[in-house]
């Protein structure tokens, strides 16, 4: 899902020289893009994230949303990008809380991903509520469609996928960026803009469940986090206090579930 008057795009092709068969061969190969955006809310910098960079305008919001800058789309009263120096400015109707912009702890995700001390805070507070289930052939059909809905990562291999199912459909959100908790942002943000709520969907993406991923979820309400990879024993521990069912390893035919399994149907 690109958008559209971006001069990089999200790939590119490289001339490269391969070994196989004990030979040397020159050819090209297809490079995920990336960039260094930073990020500017009513005229102050907030942030410089490594990103994709097409769906800007869906990632600048799922960041702002999930850490706590805006709590709706409406609040973003302009929004802007320079793609030769890669800043976006954006104006929202209040004051960013300082708090926000001077207590950072840095995540383990690509490009130093940014969480924010006091959503940390807000986000343990209060387990999940939500009812929200699936069934465990239906998630597995759904993993196996994700493993195949990305035509960049099969021609790069440089980038994750996060997917947004709604009561286990098949997803209508879909983005793939460089950074795994930026394509989660993108399909936060996508999901903001159509002014869509998240306690009835399950995200599902390609990479590890560490901290910062289970934090955007949990401000969102997204009861369902899926991973084809790992999960961090952060991850595990919060998700239990949280209430939100934690799934990874989810290839194949099989999965395993580190948190609040009665969501799964057999």
């Amino acid at each position: 899902m690109n958008s559209s008057g971006n001069t990089l795009g999200m790939a590119g092709e490289f001339e490269v020289v391969r070994y196989r068969q004990a030979q040397f061969e020159e050819g090209t190969a297809t490079v995920a893009a990336e960039i260094p955006l930073t990020l500017f809310l009513n005229g102050t910098e907030i942030a410089t994230l490594s990103c994709s960079p097409d769906d800007l305008r869906e990632f600048a919001t799922g960041f702002l949303f999930s850490n706590g800058f805006i709590s709706s789309a409406s609040e973003v009263t302009a929004f802007t990008v320079d793609k030769k120096k890669w800043l976006a400015e954006i104006d929202i109707t209040h004051t960013p809380d300082p708090q926000l912009l001077s207590k950072r702890l840095f995540s383990s995700g690509c490009g130093k991903g940014v969480m924010f001390s006091n959503l940390i805070e807000m986000a343990q507070r209060k387990p999940i509520t939500t009812t929200t289930s699936i069934k465990a052939d239906t998630l597995i059909s759904l993993m196996k469609w994700l493993q195949s809905s990305s035509p960049l990562h099969k021609s790069s291999g440089g980038v994750h996928t996060a997917a947004l199912s709604e009561n286990g459909g098949t997803p209508r959100i879909f983005f793939d960026d460089v950074g795994r908790h930026n394509a989660v942002d993108k399909v936060i943000g996508s999901r903001i803009l159509e002014n869509g709520t998240f306690n009835t969907t399950i995200l599902l993406v390609s990479g590890r469940i560490s901290s910062e991923i289970l934090f955007k979820a949990r401000r969102c309400e997204i009861p369902i986090i899926t991973s084809l990879g790992s999960v961090t024993h952060q991850t595990i521990l919060l998700a239990r206090s949280m209430k939100l069912t934690i799934i990874g390893f989810a290839r194949g035919s099989s999965f395993t579930i580190y948190s609040n399994p009665e969501r799964i149907i057999g």
